[in-house]
């Protein structure tokens, strides 16, 4: 019985293996690559390579589409992240099509992402009062000047008629650098001195033209208005940092530009 069942098993497994090998001998015999069978995910033409933004990590990805759908997504093989050693960032597409790099299972779940049914996907702006939960599309144009511009935004919004939104322009409201460094250097000297109350009546003073820009000119330290715009960001690399920073502080003169810090990279 054991002898029988033996060769029952060694009979089953070559009879499985035989079309395996006569394919792979056949593959091996092509003369030319365009005769070899290839696997339908491996059209660079349908490959697209771009960064995995699951995490603070960023890892460059391989995103294999088919008709016109993501069905696969795997590290880019040109970079040490995701392959070691990675391949020369010179290899043509084609040969790079056929090379994989690793990613995690948050990398891969990005195809769920893309497709979640509750992604968000256009600009939705409230369409009822506070809590109601009320919410209409609106053109992206529209919500950037929206933003931008401010105004009776919610004027159909019972209780609202009237209401004025403050735009980021309206935020903008200091504008000259070297006025900005004058006052910010004459609120320093408001915490270096003992009365307090005098040395706001000088700055108030000294810059009695322009007050309006301040958020509270009985509190000169609060800054200007532009301090009311504030950017709280996660961990910024790869420029990111440099060019939100140059963006905050730089362009819209706003010292509130802070950052919450994660360990996601703690993976690699």
């Amino acid at each position: 019985m054991n002898e029988s069942r033996r060769d029952f098993l060694y009979g089953a497994g070559l009879l499985g293996v035989t079309p395996m090998l006569a394919n792979a001998e056949e593959l091996a015999g092509a003369d030319r690559p365009d005769e070899v069978m290839e696997y339908h995910h491996n059209d660079p033409g349908n490959i697209i390579y771009t960064v995995c933004l699951g995490c603070n990590t960023g890892c460059p990805t391989k995103v294999k589409i088919q008709n016109g759908t993501i069905v696969k997504i795997d590290g880019s093989p040109y970079t040490p992240w995701t392959r070691v050693p990675h391949i020369p960032y010179a290899t043509p597409a084609r040969e790079a099509a056929r090379i994989e790099g690793a990613i995690c299972p948050k990398g891969q779940a990005g195809l769920l992402t893309a497709y979640d049914p509750y992604r968000l996907r256009k600009v939705l702006k409230r369409d009822g009062p506070r809590g109601s939960m009320k919410w209409k599309t609106i053109d992206f144009h529209q919500a950037v000047r929206e933003i931008v511009s401010g105004g009776k935004l919610f004027a159909h919004v019972p209780g609202e008629e009237n209401r004025h939104v403050e735009g980021l322009r309206d935020l903008w409201a200091l504008r000259d650098p070297k006025l900005a460094q004058e006052m910010a250097k004459a609120v320093g000297e408001i915490w270096k001195a003992k009365d307090k109350k005098q040395a706001v009546a000088q700055f108030r003073e000294k810059f009695s033209d322009h007050l309006h820009l301040l958020i509270d000119p009985e509190h000169p330290d609060f800054g200007p208005k532009n301090n009311q715009f504030l950017r709280i960001h996660g961990r910024l690399k790869g420029g990111r940092f440099d060019f939100f920073s140059r963006f905050v502080k730089d362009g819209l003169g706003s010292v509130n530009f802070h950052g919450h810090m994660t360990v996601c990279q703690g993976s690699l």
